[in-house]
């Protein structure tokens, strides 16, 4: 099979919600109950109950952001880093990688650059967090089965929450208001792009892009680990996701154990 033959495409068929609890809640549902089709998007106007990482909500207005899941079959889909053997959990970074690259790859072509990935899971434009990714994941055993990949994208959202520190949106930046459902189309493709990449067996190359974009890359930078606030310059991001921050030494950390004080 050629590099650029597409083995899956993500966004068929497309699935509109008015208003769920959330679309990641959505699609898991569907996976669990066997209704599925690998490649799905779930897009909706309205969470009422919008998933973040770790427990955190995602809160939007209603009709003006980009609220989307997808689902990604992969009992299907050839391992190329394992021949002949099924997914497995410790290559979920790999995904991670690619839907990071994809949404700054969608963002960036809009807002005209400076666009970042923040470790782990935040999109940012500048200094401000213009989005968010959650993927989650069902396994049976230790096969990797399926990826839920949620994307949560300010687009022309204005107002914001005041317990919401450092938010921005493509309307913000452009002074435009664009039509959600091009855009939808657009991301759909940066996405399929680049998780073909990674099914392609391109995980080391697209780490390298993914370094490239890292927010605050070679900066030092104020985290929290066990409560205490230290500085450190980041370095980069590891083939296993973590974070490697030199604080006189070079130390790594994986998601979770520490919290950006910025």
């Amino acid at each position: 099979m050629s590099p650029a033959t597409p083995i899956i495409t993500l966004g068929e068929p497309l699935i509109e919600l008015s208003s769920v609890d959330s679309t990641n809640i959505y699609a898991i549902s569907q996976v669990q109950q066997q209704m599925a089709v690998s490649g799905s998007c779930y897009r909706a106007d309205f969470q009422t109950h919008g998933k973040g990482q770790m427990g955190k909500s995602w809160g939007s207005e209603k009709g003006e952001n980009l609220l989307c899941s997808y689902t990604l079959g992969l009992s299907s889909i050839q391992n190329p880093m394992e021949l002949g053997l099924k997914w497995s959990q410790n290559q979920q970074f790999g995904l991670s990688v690619a839907v990071s690259l994809a949404l700054t790859d969608f963002f960036e072509a809009h807002s005209g650059g400076e666009t970042y990935i923040k470790w782990p899971n935040d999109l940012y434009w500048r200094d401000r967090k213009a989005g968010g990714i959650l993927i989650e994941n069902t396994l049976r055993g230790a096969e990797w089965t399926w990826a839920i990949i949620g994307t949560g994208i300010n687009i022309n959202q204005t107002q914001f929450s005041s317990a919401l520190s450092n938010p921005v949106s493509l309307k913000q930046i452009t002074g435009k208001t664009f039509e959600i459902p091009l855009l939808l189309k657009e991301l759909s493709a940066a996405l399929t792009k680049r998780v073909n990449e990674w099914i392609q067996g391109k995980f080391e190359t697209m780490l390298i892009e993914y370094n490239n974009r890292l927010y605050k890359k070679n900066e030092f930078v104020k985290f929290k680990h066990n409560q205490i606030v230290f500085t450190g310059k980041v370095i980069g991001v590891n083939k296993l996701g973590q974070l490697i921050i030199n604080k006189g030494i070079e130390q790594t950390y994986n998601f979770g154990e520490i919290t950006w004080e910025i």
